[in-house]
């Protein structure tokens, strides 16, 4: 067992006796890393920006892994890191930002400061440094690897190139003779009889199949949109919704007299939105000490303001509205 570091000794072997438990399983220092990763991405653990405190004098990453089982992304990657450390595997945390936000105007993803991202990077030899994602937020996805390790192209061992390819050899296939229909003939296809022919089902089923890629993205991007992370993107995000419903801002209008405006044109919303505005204009011009403390309050209000909201922009959008 490591030492003590700076944990309690009851934390610290709570730790390793976990992830003894975790990687029972498993023999090589890979394969203990990928069980790790999987155990807190299971279902077990929830995300949440808003976790519970521990009690008074209770290790925060003990109550973490053997309580709450709640937290956000600095919670899971130390849990993974200390778990790894604990077993003799080199490990260190990542700090960084995702990929962002498509945005459509500029055609490029815009990449803001609720994007930032914690996760975990172990050390193989000969592999160098391989990252791991362990939070399960619904946004951020394990990297996915091949099953064979043989023949892998790592930076860090100098390999830029990736792994050979090899040639795909076609062999002719004999085919059996096509059934005419009633009344076919052997004239040469027209140039639109071609094109359909051209349309076969395999084509259909590629077409049906880069279309609902573009839906997973846009639904991905849209419900990565819809969660900020800070005080000031939920407050963005309330003055695009109420565009989209159709209550357009006024040019010089508080966020107080927002508010009122929005609950007459929202009223089973106008509670959260109440809510909501005074927590916003308490992070927005309070002293920094007092605005911290706004975010738990903001973020309940949105989530339960923003279904609302969502509801009142898709009825403007439905088919058949009068």
């Amino acid at each position: 067992m490591p030492p003590t570091g700076y944990r309690p000794a009851y934390a610290t072997k709570y730790i390793h006796d976990l992830a003894l438990t975790i990687t029972a399983g498993a023999t090589n220092p890979y394969d203990k890393a990928s069980a790790i990763e999987a155990y807190l991405r299971s279902n077990t653990f929830a995300y949440t920006l808003t976790p519970k405190q521990p009690p008074a004098g209770t290790d925060t990453m003990y109550y973490f892994l053997h309580d709450s089982h709640q937290g956000y992304c600095q919670y899971f990657a130390m849990a993974m890191g200390e778990m790894l450390r604990s077993l003799g595997i080199p490990t260190r945390l990542v700090s960084g930002y995702g990929q962002g936000g498509y945005d459509d105007l500029t055609h490029r993803y815009i990449v803001r400061d609720e994007d930032a991202h914690v996760w975990v990077e172990s050390y193989f030899p000969s592999y160098g440094w391989i990252p791991f994602e362990p939070t399960n937020d619904g946004f951020y996805k394990p990297i996915s690897r091949p099953t064979s390790r043989e023949g892998g192209c790592f930076t860090d061992n100098h390999c830029f190139d990736p792994s050979p390819v090899p040639a795909v050899v076609t062999t002719p296939v004999a085919r059996s003779p096509r059934i005419k229909d009633p009344g076919a003939t052997d004239e040469p296809l027209t140039p639109n009889q071609t094109a359909f022919r051209w349309l076969d089902s395999t084509m259909i089923t590629r077409i049906a199949a880069v279309l609902g890629a573009l839906v997973l993205l846009l639904i991905g991007l849209g419900a990565r949109y819809l969660r900020p992370r800070t005080v000031m993107g939920v407050w963005r995000r309330v003055l695009v919704l109420s565009r989209l419903a159709g209550a357009e801002l006024q040019p010089g209008e508080t966020p107080t007299e927002l508010d009122k405006r929005l609950g007459r044109a929202f009223p089973e919303a106008a509670p959260h939105l109440h809510s909501l505005t005074d927590a916003f204009v308490v992070a927005a011009y309070a002293p920094p000490e007092m605005a911290q403390a706004t975010k738990p309050s903001v973020m309940e209000a949105w989530a339960s303001l923003r279904p609302m909201m969502l509801r009142r922009v898709l009825s403007r959008v439905r088919p058949g509205r009068a």
